[in-house]
């Protein structure tokens, strides 16, 4: 008997602290996204913390807290947060409620093209040299867990390789970026965007956070370059560059458009982007979860600020061509790239 009533209380302190573990858990996530997020001011945190408890009751498990954590998310009214399992990075809850946006992106975003676009297995990074001596580069959705400088040096190898040819203009097809790892891709189209100032965070109110910059063919973020690179190749002018974006262009794909507004000879084609245009933190609590949360806005070189999306110049609608001579984007980008 003692024996079994010994075994009871080892397996209900177990449960306790696996409780109390937990909790901790939740309770540091809550602390990290009031101090972080851009919108904290606009939060009832006393009752959005009520909210949160209410539905973490009966969690034991990171799993099981998927409910407190998107009621935080959706919460915070915060479109572009999420919260990723710290082991293996994939998503354990994310915004929903997106009813109670005021400016909601109302176009169409079926589940079973959103696979197509961001299938990397089907779209993955490719360069070519289009008739007229036009580079073109697609720069697709580059996951979290990469190796960030392996990824820099093979665009980068593109753009050196394509240089070679004397190239007239380039393309720069974004369409199919979901986002991820911003770093590679800046860095790596870098020479291409040219040195200087090309963006900035700013706040709800417009207050500038800090800007991010091109330095010798490097990218530099916040004071912070995840990259080094030669500085390579090199161009004496500002070449013609044709952007190509769409309602899939999101998150790190829209800060690689940021870094060509206001840029000169520079124009957009296509729709204009997917509208999460914001910089997400990466707050590893207890190494357990990572909170991704938004804590400023994209703002272009010239102070433009882009709060919902990032518009096009010319509007083409999107559509999945394989082929590159019946791509109307390609096609129209192409003769305006000719173009004197």
């Amino acid at each position: 008997m003692k024996a079994v009533t010994t075994i009871l209380m080892l397996t209900f302190s177990s449960i306790c602290f696996g409780q109390s573990a937990i909790k901790a858990i939740l309770d540091s996530v809550i602390v990290k996204a009031r101090q972080t997020s851009m919108y904290s001011s606009s939060v009832n945190w006393d009752s959005l913390q009520k909210a949160i408890y209410v539905k973490a009751e009966n969690a034991k498990t990171i799993q099981e807290l998927k409910p407190a954590f998107t009621t935080l998310i959706n919460g915070m009214l915060d479109k572009h947060g999420m919260v990723r399992d710290a082991k293996n990075y994939s998503v354990i809850a994310y915004f929903t409620d997106f009813s109670k946006l005021n400016h909601s992106d109302k176009r169409t975003r079926e589940r079973e093209i959103s696979k197509m676009v961001y299938d990397t297995s089907v779209h993955q990074f490719e360069y070519k040299l289009l008739k007229g001596k036009i580079g073109y580069l697609k720069l697709v959705t580059i996951g979290p867990s990469v190796d960030a400088e392996k990824e820099a040096k093979r665009i980068r190898s593109a753009v050196i390789e394509l240089s070679k040819s004397k190239i007239n203009g380039w393309i720069i097809d974004l369409r199919y970026n979901g986002g991820g790892n911003m770093n590679p891709m800046v860095s790596g189209i870098a020479p291409i965007i040219g040195d200087g100032k090309v963006g900035s965070l700013r706040n709800l109110t417009g207050e500038k956070l800090f800007d991010w910059y091109i330095k010798s063919s490097n990218f530099i973020y916040a004071g912070y370059q995840a990259v080094t690179l030669p500085n390579e190749p090199i161009f004496k002018k500002h070449s013609k560059v044709a952007v190509l974006t769409s309602r899939w262009t999101i998150s790190s794909g829209e800060i690689v458009a940021t870094c060509f507004k206001g840029r000169p000879n520079t124009k957009f084609f296509g729709e204009m982007t997917g509208g999460y245009t914001t910089n997400n933190n990466w707050e590893i609590v207890d190494n357990q979860v990572i909170l991704t949360i938004s804590t400023g806005i994209f703002s272009d070189r010239n102070g433009v600020t882009y709060g919902y999306n990032i518009p096009v110049d010319v509007e083409i609608p999107f559509e999945i061509v394989e082929d590159f001579e019946k791509d109307k984007c390609i096609i129209e980008a192409s003769k305006w790239l000719r173009s004197e």
